[in-house]
C-alpha cells in the first residue's frame, strides 16, 4: 500500500475552478485498478494552498493513473491554476 501527498498553491482567485477539476479527478481516479480512498485538504491559515491525499495499493497501479492521458490531460488544467509547481510525494506504509 502506497499513499500520494499533492501539494498545491493556487493563484489567486483560483480555489472555485481548481475544486471542480479535483473533483472530476477524483471521479476519473476512482475506477482506476489500485485506488483505495482520497481526500482533499485546504490549509486553514492560507486557502489557497491544498493537499491531496491517496491510498493505492501498489505504486505501479498509481504510476498507470498518474501516467494516464486522460489524468494528465486534466492536471495541464490545474497546473495553469497554480502559482507555483506542485509537489508530488509518494510513501510505502511500513
Amino acid at each position: 500500500m502506497i499513499r500520494v501527498l499533492i501539494e498545491r498553491r493556487l493563484k489567486e482567485g483560483a480555489e472555485e475552478k481548481l475544486q471542480a477539476h479535483m473533483r472530476e479527478l477524483r471521479r476519473e481516479a476512482i475506477h482506476r485498478p489500485g485506488y483505495v480512498s482520497g481526500e482533499t485538504l485546504r490549509d486553514v491559515d492560507d486557502d489557497r494552498h491544498f493537499v491531496i491525499l491517496s491510498s493505492w495499493r501498489s505504486q505501479a497501479e498509481w504510476r498507470s493513473w498518474a501516467a494516464s492521458q486522460q489524468r494528465r490531460d486534466i492536471e495541464a488544467v490545474i497546473g495553469a491554476l497554480l502559482a507555483e509547481p506542485e509537489k508530488v510525494t509518494v510513501f510505502e506504509v511500513v
